[in-house]
């Protein structure tokens, strides 16, 4: 048995290009189709009903492309929509904060675990929720870092501004027993290097590895891997088709079938091919 249908991921933004890295890494022969909601990013500030809506077209959207598993490559998605979506669809979805916290809660020595992600994901306290189910004793504290977004979506982390907003964003961090923290926006590890220069101590758990170990176990345990020999890549956005481009084959370092301007609010698809 086997299912050669796509995964599909969705994000807000670029940042879901994260766990699209890590889907071709530990699942090399799987198709893949990505959408990134660039024209509504950064969804952390939306309200919690707009990301839900927002979430349902990227849903259906990747429904319509006949995906077999649907992992968010959001965080800000997965603590506001990911529970009403499951209750709309069948489809299989996975999201990013379970299997981020259960590794973080492996990984600290000190049950200090911090978490930086958007306003969103850090009111939602879902981060908090979930790591104390998993281990009451843990002690939790989650700051937001929406700035963190933008610093990677107009490709500014090596700026001036950004490194001392990086720096006065993690401070909570800095030298005591905080000895975790949680990348809790699939955008941060493209911060690791500027984060690790001022907490070079500290573990940094990015919840997309173990995300998407979770979607690969399940699959086999389906048996819904693909048995095909090569993949076929598809990235879509919904805005700043140019930029994303530049910035996802710089990412992603490999072969992209295609990447594609789509409109998911409405019906009138437009199709710019930018190979």
């Amino acid at each position: 048995m086997s299912d050669n249908r796509p995964i599909g991921v969705l994000d807000s933004g670029l940042g879901g290009l994260t766990v699209v890295k890590e889907v071709i890494r530990q699942m090399p022969n799987e198709d893949v189709v990505f959408i990134g909601d660039e024209a509504r990013m950064p969804y952390g500030v939306k309200t919690h009903d707009q990301i839900i809506a927002y979430t349902r077209e990227m849903v259906q959207y990747l429904i319509s492309q006949n995906v077999k598993i649907i992992i968010y490559g959001c965080n800000t998605a997965t603590a506001n929509a990911l529970q009403t979506m499951r209750s709309e669809f069948t489809i299989p979805m996975i999201g990013v904060i379970e299997p981020g916290s259960q590794e973080a809660s492996k990984v600290t020595k000190t049950d200090h675990i911090g978490i930086i992600a958007t306003e969103s994901t850090i009111n939602s306290k879902s981060y908090n929720q979930t790591i104390h189910e998993i281990n009451p004793k843990i002690t939790s504290l989650g700051v937001p870092a929406q700035k963190f977004v933008s610093f990677v979506e107009t490709d500014t982390a090596d700026s001036a501004e950004a490194k001392q907003n990086i720096e006065e964003t993690l401070k909570p961090f800095k030298d005591n027993e905080f000895d975790t923290l949680i990348l809790g926006c699939t955008h941060f590890p493209m911060l690791k290097k500027q984060i690790n220069g001022f907490l070079p101590n500290t573990k940094l758990v990015d919840p997309a590895v173990a995300t998407v170990t979770v979607a690969k176990n399940y699959l086999t345990k389906n048996a819904a891997l693909t048995t095909q020999p090569k993949r076929v890549l598809k990235l879509h956005a919904t805005a700043d088709i140019k930029e994303f481009s530049r910035l996802a084959k710089r990412w992603l370092q490999t072969d992209i079938d295609e990447i594609n301007l789509v409109n998911i609010g409405g019906n009138d698809e437009r199709n710019h091919n930018s190979n």
